[in-house]
């Protein structure tokens, strides 16, 4: 109700400040003029709008304008776009107070042409003959819910069980399955979902775009379940945690038994299967004649009734179609072969590890004598060290997972075939043999159903491998062995990122198992020098989003190196120059700029003093000196660094028009446009050499010299170069923001050559299309709102900046928050506006 009140008295205000801008009028008058023009709408009508007390229809709102702009005697037709972006705001705002957010969700899901129920993140593969525990009772909801237990009881198959449950019994809404294994992980699950749910906020760091999903949840008026599968710490949720409602619950599966957690959770205790749910399990998934009761028990005693390993053994008897009886000789002396290389520590799996390290020896050499013969295991091998949640199935067609599994199987492909599809045919039989024996399962949810073919493991399918088989896996490699994985899996991760034109997705899942790799290979990644996945895992998390998350890694990166290595050594000093790079984009322009010139005198005593490393260093130490408020100081020293550059690698080089661009940018901040311009003019004069006049690059270069122009006074010139490049980019992409940009340059000179009103007109057009395009909380959006009623104050349409301000500041707060300078700059322009409209009349009834 306090929603729709406030929505309302907004709206009323700015239709009013534009009655009373048009000639205040009152409401017999204003009643009559909508009579005149064919409109009418009665006086109590409009008393009722204009005071707030109802909600207007889309004719009233039309006919106020259309009667007051013709009561004012202002030519043509009124402009009715920006009052139906008004009308729009109304209508959401008056939802979201009737049904919290799920109206938008809604209008967002129709606009898609999707439909509810909605799901986000794969669910595991079903297991072979799922078994239902009736013990194992997770009520509908909603509540928060924890599955705890050792590693192999079923967590998470009966997480998956219990969703599924829900889904084909249309008691769910909206399913939200999350990998929670690490704090990235979780973030990235929250945003995936943040962002079709709640709207794309790409101006959000990924941890900011993540809370969204949480208070979007407390607001659902929808049956919605978030998964939180195999949650390693509590911290991890800091700030992430779905909401307690009466719409919604939580599931988090873990191995671990944690205060926190029990104190947050109802706990449910996931436990081994009885002996009489392990011959019900066997009985369900291998031939009769196989054994009898008694050797099945004895079977299940020998595997702890451990559900994982009773699944591989399940497998490896269907495969092979050998006896109980034969099955448990085998794994009796291969328990004595592997009695001394099973560590026996662990997390409380001490009972379980050496039975499922024997089960899973078996049926690894089982599969790797299928063809191709000797594929399986490195295969193995390698996942092993990764993401068991999910290996993208790119990785399996890298040149580093097919030189390491294939080798020279190639010819076995026969005649006709090339190297790399017989290598990849490989590698696929290798994962297929793999899943016959339940050693892994493929999410096939982007694949073909039957999954044949080599591309069933590309195109979004991913791999998934049991936390404990991982370790099973580990348990037994030879030094040699774990060398060539780790090596394989880290250059495979570099192909991954490499593959052009990769699905967003694939960065995730590409992150998520290169820090995997860390955490099970930190040491072999660091010698004998850091791996280039350390640095391009990094580069991903702050490029998703996650710039401090980039920097907490770079400091221990850093650190790590510091320790290993001299700190005169290459690696030392790029491991600081990444850090010092990470450092300013979480926000610290000050301490990177300090660090970047202290990283150049110390290259400065090892290198010569044009070395490209030391050009650079001293280029980025000038940057962010400038961006952290010295422009002055920096174009200093990008002055003298430029006419280095000149002299030793020419005035074409790349680096030398960096250095160049970055120069007139800090002239121009610090007040010398005429030095700006001259910079930006000879890059107008190398791009006509290369391209024709109207060519992009060409007008792209002008603009920006004419620009510095403006500032000099020819502001005709400015404005005829931003309209010769918006003709251009209006063909190429009308909703770019380089196009946007320029419309709303275009504006900006306008008001600066005296027609704010034109100006401000302009802005409502690129103020709709940036509403469409970038969404109401994206800076941009909220700038050119700014703008605008900057324009409408100095066009002395107090009345209307005044009410524009009044409805930006609120959402400007929320979105930026209430430090952020722009902020500030609306409260200074709301003061002026206001002041400015203190004594203007408001529409009265005579």
């Amino acid at each position: 109700m306090e929603t729709a009140r406030a929505a309302r008295a907004w709206f009323a205000g700015l239709l009013g400040a534009y009655v009373a801008e048009h000639g205040s009028l009152s409401l017999r008058a204003l009643e009559r003029e909508t009579r005149a023009v064919g409109m009418h709408q009665p006086k109590s009508t409009l008393s009722d709008v204009l005071g707030g007390r109802s909600t207007p229809s889309w004719a009233t709102i039309e006919a106020v304008v259309v009667a007051a702009h013709r009561y004012s005697g202002s030519p043509g037709k009124p402009e009715l776009t920006p009052w139906q972006r008004r009308y729009q705001r109304l209508d959401d705002l008056l939802a979201e107070g009737r049904i919290g957010q799920r109206s938008a969700s809604d209008a967002l899901v129709r606009n898609q042409g999707r439909s509810w129920p909605r799901q986000f993140g794969a669910l595991p593969e079903p297991a072979a003959a799922f078994l239902e525990r009736p013990k194992l009772h997770l009520p509908d909801g909603p509540g928060r819910f924890l599955l705890t237990g050792n590693g192999g009881v079923g967590k998470t198959q009966a997480a998956a069980a219990y969703a599924r449950s829900r889904l084909a019994q249309r008691d769910l809404d909206l399913l939200i399955w999350v990998n929670a294994s690490t704090r990235d992980t979780v973030v990235s699950g929250f945003v995936e979902a943040a962002a079709e749910l709640v709207g794309a906020r790409p101006h959000l760091r990924a941890e900011e775009a993540a809370t969204q999903l949480p208070s979007w949840l407390a607001k659902a008026r929808r049956r919605w379940c978030v998964v939180l599968d195999d949650l390693s710490s509590p911290g991890d949720l800091h700030g992430l945690w779905p909401p307690t409602t009466e719409h919604g619950s939580t599931l988090i599966t873990t191995r671990r038994r944690i205060d926190a957690l029990d104190r947050r959770c109802t706990v449910v205790e996931v436990i081994p299967f009885s002996p009489q749910e392990s011959l019900a399990y066997l009985r369900g998934v291998i031939d009769p004649s196989a054994g009898t009761d008694a050797e099945l028990n004895a079977l299940a005693d020998d595997l702890g009734h451990l559900p994982l390993a009773l699944a591989q053994v399940a497998a490896y008897m269907g495969n092979t179609g050998r006896s109980c009886r034969e099955y448990r000789d085998r794994f009796v002396r291969r328990d004595a072969k592997l009695a001394d290389l099973v560590p026996e520590e662990g997390e409380g799996l001490i009972e379980y590890r050496r039975p499922l390290s024997v089960a899973w020896s078996l049926s690894v050499e089982a599969s790797d004598a299928l063809r191709p013969q000797g594929a399986a295991r490195p295969v193995m091998h390698v996942l092993s060290l990764l993401d068991g949640t999910g290996v993208p199935g790119e990785l399996f067609s890298t040149p580093a997972v097919l030189a390491l599994v294939a080798g020279g199987t190639a010819a076995a492909a026969g005649p006709g075939a090339g190297p790399k599809a017989a290598a990849e045919d490989t590698v696929h039989d290798a994962v297929h043999n793999l899943r016959r024996y339940s050693l892994l399962h493929i999410d096939r949810s982007s694949t073909p159903a039957d999954g044949s073919g080599p591309g069933a493991l590309t195109g979004g399918a991913s791999v998934r491998i049991h936390v404990m088989t991982q370790r099973a896996t580990r348990d037994l490699l030879s030094a040699p062995e774990r060398e060539d994985a780790v090596a394989a899996a880290a250059q495979a991760l570099l192909e991954g990122w490499g593959i052009a034109d990769a699905p967003a997705r694939l960065d995730r899942e590409l992150r998520s198992n290169a820090f995997a790799l860390l955490r099970q290979a930190g040491p072999d990644l660091l010698a004998p020098a850091p791996h280039e996945v350390l640095f391009r895992m990094g580069h991903s998390l702050g490029d998703s989003g996650q710039a401090t998350a980039a920097l907490r890694h770079f400091r221990w990166l850093e650190r790590t190196v510091a320790e290993r290595f001299d700190p005169d050594d290459a690696i030392s000093l790029g491991a600081r120059g990444h850090l010092a790079w990470w450092q300013a984009k979480s926000g610290d322009q000050a301490g990177a700029a300090a660090a970047f010139k202290a990283l150049a005198e110390d290259q400065a005593r090892l290198l010569a003093p044009e070395h490209p490393d030391l050009l650079q260093t001293r280029q980025s130490a000038a940057v962010w000196r400038g961006a952290a408020g010295d422009p002055a100081g920096a174009a200093a020293e990008l002055r003298s660094l430029y006419e280095l550059r000149i002299r030793v690698m020419g005035a074409a080089h790349r680096d030398t028009v960096s250095n160049r661009n970055h120069l007139a940018n800090f002239l121009a901040a610090s007040g010398d446009h005429e030095g700006a311009f001259a910079l930006h003019e000879e890059a107008w004069q190398e791009a006509l050499e290369r391209r024709h006049p109207g060519h992009r690059d060409v007008l792209r270069a002008r603009s920006a010299a004419m620009r510095h122009r403006g500032e000099l006074g020819d502001i005709a010139g400015a404005l005829e170069a931003l309209n010769d490049l918006l003709a251009v980019q209006l063909e190429d992409d009308p909703d770019s923001p380089d196009t946007l940009a320029t419309r709303a340059g275009i504006a900006e000179w306008t008001a600066r050559r005296g027609n704010p009103r034109r100006a401000a007109a302009l802005l409502e057009g690129v103020l709709t299309d940036r509403l469409r395009v970038l969404g109401p909380e994206h800076p941009h959006t909220l700038a050119t709102r700014l703008d605008v009623a900057r324009w409408l104050t100095d066009a002395g349409e107090y009345g209307r900046a005044t009410a524009e301000l009044y409805a930006l500041l609120p959402e400007q707060i929320e979105a930026l928050g209430a430090d952020h300078p722009s902020v500030a700059a609306t409260r200074a322009a709301l003061s002026r506006a206001s002041a400015q409209n203190s004594a203007a009349p408001t529409p009265t009834d005579d």
